[in-house]
């Protein structure tokens, strides 16, 4: 019995580095067009270009919340396994786990980043799209003057 127990154990430790990638990759982020490739277009037209820009975004995110509950519980089961080698007192395994959940952590911490720079190139472009006039759908309207 204490052989499969250990035997199960080893085989759980051996399996962790591929656990560490059953999240597969991160979705890929899509490219937001430069608030240049506006120039030319009639509002319309802009701001057809522009939500579809934001439908690749949205979908993107959609995929991202997937990726993210995934990385949530690989995390979990890895610091599980951390304090189980805590207990054990098993320098060896604690520094294999805390470098397995550390990795898991960056990634998620990776992830986070090119969905704010992603965010931030979308407001660059869809602020373009309502500076080219006033009263553009789904732009904030112009203050009143007094």
């Amino acid at each position: 019995m204490l052989k499969s127990v250990c035997l199960m154990g080893a085989l759980l430790v051996a399996a962790a580095p591929a656990f560490g990638q059953s999240c597969g990759t991160a979705p890929l982020a899509p490219a937001i067009p430069a608030s240049s490739d506006l120039n030319g277009k009639a509002p319309d037209d802009a701001h057809k270009f522009v939500l579809d820009v934001l439908k690749n975004v949205k979908a993107y995110q959609a995929s991202l919340g997937t990726y993210r509950g995934c990385l949530k519980a690989q995390e979990a089961v890895e610091l599980t396994a951390l304090n189980d080698a805590k207990t054990a007192g098993d320098k060896t395994k604690i520094a294999a786990a805390q470098q397995q959940a550390q990795s898991t952590i960056d990634v998620e911490n990776k992830t986070v980043e090119t969905e704010q720079q992603l965010a931030t190139d979308y407001g660059t472009l869809h602020n373009a799209y309502c500076a080219m006039g006033t009263g553009l759908a789904g732009c904030p309207a112009a203050p009143a003057t007094h």
